[in-house]
């Protein structure tokens, strides 16, 4: 109810709804013979908009609210203000029934101030029915009135105290009684007061005292004053902000100081300028902020963001190294199947050999980028582990020895290996760190059971595998170790680290469904445990590269879509040399255009990434043309990103691919969709959840 409606009357109208008949018509001309002003509405919805405008009750036949949308009014019972109780007339029929009564006092509780009145009704009950739901409105009118007096007596209280406050707040320096509350205040907020005096003579003394400016003068009386000294680059940005000060009166600065303990800390300074009746500047008084905390994490988060446009930048060089190693990889098994001399072999298998590790390398950029296709699969932390062994040593350097205790027949894990893998290399980079003059890094697996005696306390009742990696380094103190796994903490120097590593390393365990413990002494090094839950699955095919390629091509037409030319012709020949019919597109358009042209396309191999229509653009234009059309996926950079992916479950093999793996992906999609699982390098796009 708005005060206008209360103003022109509004709120005293009677809104009436009775859709069958002439009730509507007649109960308001009893009404208004009454003396009372009616407002008869069509449906519900009038009714509602009619309440917006201001009504006093409403009488309501219970038919009113069949086949209608009810909600909207039910929603502005609901939000009415704490003064308002609309009162509700229901005229009903009489019925005994169980549905009756449950509907009836369904609507009593969604319109709470609701009386029923059964029909028949007579004119004299409906009259004083009314009337007393309208006085009750009158009343919480007269509430509102009130609460809206007490609200404006309010507001005029906090001006007269606004304008009381100013009062005081000039004759602050006067009120040397309120020091002490000031100061627990200030205490209590970590901040420090200061007062520069400026007068002639206190600037002259501390010239006299070795200042050989004025300004350097009023620089060493205010490091006095704080107790701290200003780092001496800068002492411009102290000059600059005591000038605006003498212009404007009010004092900003945020600078480095060093305290008694040569511990540089950042602090802001807020302060006011006060002047003579003459304008000159007796003082300069204000508070001290200490946000060295503030500033860290804010370097942190550069340093973090920075990290990001690295991993963008790394992601697409990754992209076309992959495109290039597909290329070469794919190749170089053609040539191997064209040709049985021996010595051109050995050099193929060369080749191929070094073309691998540039595809290993990459997919170490991409985890770095943190574009790599992340899905969870059983894995062996023995295997993962000795696979790391290059990566380790290029990364912490030969003055560390690195050493392996991995315990046999060690369970598999349900993971996902690339985010173990940035696992243990943060933690091997802190161990680094730790160990500035050399040292022992020992990583180590081991099965702990149920009933295993050097079990830690407070693990769930279940099976791990323990993966730990232990230094020999500085160690830390009980304080930082619990500490260490908060976001942003971090104990080195500002710029050399974003405080990230640790917190990550326990998100990933949490995510895996294991834990995290850590155990370290000053001085003798640092042990952390990470506790993965034992899966019993078996572990996850690879594909075998001695199988040979199947050359039957079972009659099937496949379409390859890529914008990289040489990936493109790569695998149209490896298909084609499969005993597929393959037709070719550079891109999504051209690929649509042979779609309409050849209609007979049982599979459409697709690059992820590409210019003007991305593989999932056109996938869905494929799809939707054609619900039954198999699909595979490549890619060699997959941000997959989202949540809402149609192609889940659709399979997707990763560059660079092995010809074996592109048979075996392309048998696979041609196949049922209850086949063999794919192998290791053919996977769904996302893991369906487990629920």
């Amino acid at each position: 109810m708005t005060e206008n409606a209360l103003s022109h009357g509004q709120g005293e109208r009677i809104l009436v709804l009775a859709p069958t008949g002439r009730d509507g018509s007649a109960a308001c001309t009893l009404l208004e013979q009454a003396g009372l002003c009616c407002r008869l509405c069509s449906d519900l919805n009038e009714l509602q908009r009619e309440l917006g405008r201001g009504a006093g009750a409403a009488v309501i036949a219970e038919e009113g609210f069949l086949g209608a949308e009810a909600a909207p009014l039910f929603n502005w019972v609901s939000n009415q203000p704490p003064w308002s109780d609309f009162p509700f007339i229901i005229l009903t029929a009489r019925r005994d029934g169980p549905r009756h009564q449950r509907y009836t006092l369904s609507l009593i509780d969604k319109l709470r101030n609701v009386t029923l009145q059964e029909r028949p009704i007579q004119t004299v009950t409906l009259v004083s029915a009314v009337q007393a739901a309208l006085r009750t409105r009158l009343r919480q009118y007269e509430a509102a009135n009130y609460l809206r007096e007490r609200e404006q007596a309010g507001m005029r209280l906090e001006e007269l105290v606004r304008e009381r406050t100013r009062q005081l707040q000039e004759a602050n320096d006067q009120l040397t009684a309120a020091q002490e509350s000031l100061t627990m205040a200030l205490e209590a907020a970590q901040m420090r007061t200061w007062n520069l005096d400026l007068r002639e003579d206190v600037v002259a003394d501390s010239m006299q005292r070795g200042a050989s400016s004025r300004m350097a003068a009023v620089l060493a009386e205010w490091s006095r004053n704080v107790g701290e000294r200003v780092f001496l680059n800068d002492r411009g940005t102290f000059e600059e902000a005591f000038s605006r000060a003498l212009g404007t009166g009010k004092f900003h600065l945020e600078c480095r100081v060093v305290g008694p303990q040569d511990e540089p800390r950042w602090v802001v300074a807020e302060g006011r300028l006060y002047q003579d009746q003459h304008g000159h500047p007796l003082r300069l008084a204000g508070t001290l902020r200490d946000v060295t905390e503030r500033r860290q994490v804010e370097e942190s988060l550069r340093q973090t963001q920075k990290l990001e446009v690295i991993g963008q930048l790394t992601g697409g060089v990754a992209h076309d190294f992959n495109n290039l190693l597909t290329a070469v990889v794919g190749n170089i098994e053609l040539a191997a199947l064209r040709t049985r001399d021996q010595s051109v072999l050995a050099i193929l298998k060369s080749a191929g050999s070094a073309a691998e590790r540039g595809a290993k390398l990459t997919g170490q950029l991409l985890a770095f980028a943190r574009k790599q296709h992340l899905a969870p699969r059983v894995v062996s932390l023995n295997e993962l582990v000795s696979s790391m062994g290059d990566l380790l040593l290029q990364t912490i350097g030969v003055t560390i020895r690195i050493e392996t205790v991995l315990e046999k027949d060690l369970w598999a894990v349900m993971i996902d290996p690339t985010q173990l893998e940035l696992v243990i290399l943060n933690l091997a980079i802190n161990s680094r760190d730790a160990m500035p003059n050399g040292g022992r890094l020992t990583v180590a697996t081991k099965n702990i059971g149920v009933s295993d005696r050097h079990r830690p306390t407070g693990l769930a009742e279940r099976d791990y595998v323990a993966i730990s990696v232990r230094d020999t380094g500085s160690g830390m103190t009980h304080e930082v170790a619990a500490k260490a796994f908060e976001p942003f903490f971090t104990t080195k120097s500002v710029g050399q680290g974003t405080g990230l590593g640790l917190s990550q390393v326990l998100g990933f365990a949490q995510q895996s469904g294991g834990e995290v413990r850590i155990d370290s002494y000053v001085g003798q090094g640092t042990t952390i445990t990470i506790f993965l839950p034992r899966s019993r699955e078996s572990l996850t095919r690879a594909v075998d590269e001695a199988r040979p390629v199947r050359h039957d091509g079972k009659a099937a037409t496949i379409l390859v879509v890529d914008d990289d030319a040489d990936v493109r012709e790569l695998t149209v020949s490896a298909l084609e040399a499969m005993n597929y019919r393959v037709l070719a597109a550079e891109n999504g358009r051209v690929a649509l255009d042979v779609l309409r042209q050849a209609d007979t396309v049982d599979l459409a191999v697709i690059d992820l990434v590409m210019p003007i229509m991305n593989g999932r653009q056109l996938a869905t234009r494929i799809r939707a043309a054609n619900p039954g059309r198999a699909i595979l996926f490549t890619t060699g950079y997959d941000d997959l990103s989202g949540t809402d992916d149609p192609f889940a479950q659709e399979m997707v093999i990763k560059k660079p691919f092995k010809l074996v793996e592109l048979a075996a992906a392309v048998e696979r999609a041609l196949a049922p969709r209850d086949r063999e699982h794919p192998a290791s390098n053919v996977t769904p796009i996302r893991q369906p959840k487990k629920t």
